[in-house]
């Protein structure tokens, strides 16, 4: 054979190698476009910055803004000079409250959405990997835990307990978690019956390295969804339970803010609208990341629509 034929055979050998060194390599390129589809959307460009936004005020803000308990200001100062969201009936800086409240508003939605998350990702892919006697006894502590009231809940662990930041994070996270448990485990019963399972399991590879190494990982996109929209819910459950008054009354939230602002709506409006606008645009970040990103991980929705 000439060194032309040799050239010509090299070439040719060289086009048919596929595309990726490996399925790893394709799945991770795969997750990176979809990443990338997510970030170009109208509604990522928009409410991740604004979430971003209030994420670093309520966290970094409290290093620059004076104390939220701090007294002897004019009391119901409206919004303007030296304070930009005025003062309440005891003179405090509102700023000052309004910025420390988001610190507790933000983290009980997200810890509420990680420890879900953790949870149902547990449950869930057990239940959904191993079926049979497993399957039915963890969905029925899923259920358990679904029909439980968590209004009525809250209101006696803060009897009995306190009503200190980490009880309510725990009773959301012990109401909450079933509904992400449920779609892991569905996405766990309809991935272990695909062929590179069947044929993990032929290679005599255990139960347990193949449901955390290649059915939970290829479950999470629609976790990650309700993961996203949990934080939201969180939020709104939690300023519910400040506004009837269950909360921590010493790191007072968005929520125990709109109930302190109660008796101060004709003479005070903004002791209302500035906690009330927090939340609700937070909320709605959150919610259209979500739908963003249901959108970015499952295209053929978009097409739906």
């Amino acid at each position: 054979m000439t060194t032309t034929d040799d050239t010509i055979v090299a070439d040719a050998a060289q086009s048919t190698q596929p595309e990726h060194d490996s399925p790893a390599e394709g799945r991770v390129e795969s997750r990176l476009s979809t990443w990338k589809v997510f970030l170009r959307k109208p509604s990522t460009l928009i409410f991740l910055p604004l979430l971003l936004i209030f994420v670093l005020i309520s966290f970094v803000g409290p290093f620059f803004v004076g104390s939220p308990s701090a007294t002897g200001n004019p009391t119901l100062l409206p919004p303007g000079g030296a304070f930009p969201l005025g003062t309440d009936d005891l003179g405090r800086d509102y700023l000052a409250r309004v910025v420390h409240g988001g610190q507790i508003s933000l983290l009980v939605g997200f810890s509420v959405a990680l420890l879900c998350m953790t949870i149902g990702v547990v449950v869930g892919g057990l239940a959904g990997y191993y079926g049979g006697f497993m399957d039915t006894a963890l969905v029925k502590v899923a259920e358990f835990f679904q029909v439980l009231p968590g209004l009525i809940l809250a209101l006696v662990a803060a009897a009995l307990l306190g009503s200190n930041v980490f009880i309510i994070v725990a009773i959301l996270a012990i109401t909450m978690w079933p509904s992400c448990a449920r779609i892991v485990r569905a996405e766990a019963m309809r991935i272990s019956k695909l062929g590179y399972i069947e044929s993990a399991k032929a290679a005599g590879f255990g139960g347990i390295r193949i449901l955390w190494s290649d059915v939970v990982p290829n479950a999470m996109p629609p976790v990650l969804v309700a993961t996203s929209m949990t934080v939201g819910r969180a939020i709104l459950v939690e300023s519910g339970l400040a506004y009837l008054g269950i909360g921590d009354t010493s790191r007072p939230s968005w929520g125990a803010l709109l109930n302190s602002a109660q008796a101060y709506m004709q003479q005070a409006w903004w002791l209302a609208l500035f906690p009330g606008m927090c939340i609700f645009l937070v909320v709605l970040a959150v919610n259209m990341l979500g739908d963003g990103l249901n959108d970015a991980l499952n295209p053929t929705i978009g097409r739906v629509k």
